[in-house]
């Protein structure tokens, strides 16, 4: 008999403590959950923030405050808040945030719990 654990339904952030999130020219905060395959992250990247590693996994989330650009290959995409993004994951892309204020932003990508 095999057993499964049921996929989250509800994750409440408040509960999930902040972690440092290193990652060249981006380096901020974090809070993550795992569930049915999928990282699910509230992240928050200090204003001004610069990328400079390309990354080439698939993203989808909500940007929740601050404004950042994701550049492409051959492109550039602004968000603000209220906006959604969905980025392929066989296209490599970068983030770089405005000066003005932190960004804040709700992401989910296909990555098992470790």
């Amino acid at each position: 008999m095999s057993t499964t654990t049921p996929a989250l339904v509800g994750i409440d952030f408040d509960a999930i403590p902040w972690e440092k999130w290193n990652k060249p020219g981006a380096d901020g905060r974090v809070k993550i959950a795992y569930t049915g395959g999928k990282r699910v992250r509230l992240m928050e990247l200090p204003a001004g923030f610069n990328e400079l590693e390309w990354c080439e996994r698939g993203h989808q989330g909500w940007v929740l405050q601050g404004e950042f650009t994701i550049h492409f290959d051959n492109r550039s995409v602004p968000c603000r808040p209220g906006m959604g993004f969905i980025i392929p994951g066989d296209e490599r892309h970068r983030s770089q945030g405005s000066d003005d204020e932190p960004t804040v932003v709700y992401v989910i990508d296909e990555v098992p719990a470790p």
